[in-house]
């Protein structure tokens, strides 16, 4: 089998995977893969043997993730939009208990997860990505979205911080955080009412 068709199969599902979670429309993440491996394909002989192909691989794919997001005609907020609101996010009743229990509370959260995460942006989310789940340096991500280590940090800690608060508000609305703001032991918000009262 040739080597390209063995190393796109190797890194299948993950390439899949970080497709469907970074476009907005995750019914055209077959559409975004095929496109991705015929650009990689077609460009194959620019891949120098020997390196990392992952990373170069992640780099086509995210910037078919991004022409496809902006083809969806959807428009994510700027990253300063929120800034303020967001750093500010520290100094909110519940945040710290929230964050040094991160576990407990995500035990707690099924698709509120996968629904905050597609609130970011997509450059948030593929920073995301591309560290806590494919596992690449700050280096290698600024390498595979061609923006500065900087910025990846930056887009790390807001996208962090933006997760955080949604999760933290859905949480408020479930009834898990009470007076003083911490997690409450029950399972639903009736039970942390019935305490409450």
């Amino acid at each position: 089998m040739d080597e390209f068709v063995q190393s796109i199969e190797k890194h299948r599902h993950e390439f899949y995977g970080y497709i469907y979670r970074t476009i907005w429309d995750s019914e055209g993440a077959d559409d975004v893969f095929s496109d991705a491996v015929l650009t990689a394909y077609r460009n194959r002989r620019q891949y120098v043997s020997g390196t990392n192909f992952r990373a170069w691989m992640f780099r086509i794919i995210t910037n078919k993730c991004f022409t496809a997001n902006r083809e969806t005609a959807r428009s994510p907020e700027r990253l300063d939009d929120q800034a303020d609101s967001i750093l500010a996010l520290q100094d909110e009743p519940g945040y710290a208990d929230v964050l040094n229990r991160p576990d407990k509370f995500m035990d707690r959260c099924g698709d509120e997860v996968q629904i905050a995460f597609r609130k970011l942006s997509t450059a948030e989310r593929s920073c995301l990505l591309l560290k806590a789940v494919e596992q690449f340096s700050y280096k290698e991500i600024a390498s595979i979205l061609e923006i500065p280590v900087g910025t990846v940090m930056t887009h790390l800690a807001r996208g962090r911080a933006r997760l955080r608060r949604e999760l933290l508000e859905y949480g408020r609305r479930e009834g898990w955080l009470r007076n003083p703001f911490t997690l409450s032991t029950g399972q639903n918000k009736e039970a942390a009412d019935e305490r409450a009262g």
